[in-house]
């Protein structure tokens, strides 16, 4: 049987873009296409209470962190700045509860650039608010560039997870301006920029499969073969969880 892929829903922002005039929850349809090219099956599961992560959880076979807003900086011990953009803290409340459940339950996760950052947070981790804040000067991180486009070079530790699909250099695309900080102790960095942010993490002596990335490999799968890879990887490690 296809191991079930559990992809973290969002919600379009009140009064903004409403569907007939309906609230909507949503996925970006790429992490949908992703999921079932490399043999997944795929549900969105939405903004829940916290309380109900477990439960949700036991449902699927792994679990898709995606993208979306920044997150709520009292999650990690700081005020709003000026730079930092949209925040959705009830979203950040239920994902920081999947991020830390799935890791006790030992789902295996995939987590996409927001979701890297929310694993972070949730683990201790915490972020610069705006590339302004960083304090040196940094490459394009917010590309022009057709977004199914590599953008930048990051290098890959050889002994990681990412490099058994991607090698030890890759050229990705960039569409964030927040970047990790302070890296949670679970966790080391296993890819960075040229500029020395932190573009991939992987799990320090967890026992569950773990990636997180910063870039969008959703946007370039179709055309690019490794960005594939790492889905099915992914979607592998997940048949191996599945409990039925």
């Amino acid at each position: 049987m296809k191991p079930i892929i559990g992809i973290t829903g969002n919600r379009l922002a009140k009064g903004i873009d409403k569907f007939y005039g309906h609230r909507v929850t949503y996925t970006q349809q790429r992490f949908v296409d992703a999921v079932q090219k490399v043999g997944g099956i795929p549900i969105i599961i939405p903004i829940e209470e916290p309380e109900n992560a477990t439960q949700l959880l036991g449902l699927v076979d792994g679990l898709l962190m995606t993208g979306g807003q920044d997150i709520t900086p009292y999650y990690y011990g700081e005020e709003p700045l000026p730079e930092i953009g949209e925040y959705a803290p009830i979203r950040d409340a239920f994902e920081m509860a999947l991020a830390k459940t799935a890791l006790e339950l030992k789902k295996p996760v995939l987590a996409i650039c927001r979701g890297m950052q929310v694993m972070n947070v949730a683990l201790g981790g915490s972020l610069y608010q705006d590339n302004k804040h960083v304090g040196k000067p940094l490459l394009q991180h917010l590309q022009h560039a057709d977004e199914q486009l590599g953008s930048h070079l990051i290098d890959i530790d050889s002994n990681s997870l990412l490099s058994t699909v991607h090698g030890e250099k890759k050229r990705v695309n960039s569409l964030h301006h927040q970047f990790i900080k302070k890296l949670a102790d679970k966790f080391y960095a296993t890819a960075y920029t040229q500029d020395g942010m932190i573009e991939a993490i992987e799990g320090k002596d967890l026992e569950s499969f773990f990636i997180g990335v910063q870039w969008h490999p959703e946007l370039m799968f179709q055309s690019d073969a490794q960005s594939e890879a790492l889905f099915a990887l992914f979607v592998e490690e997940s048949k191996k969880n599945k409990a039925f």
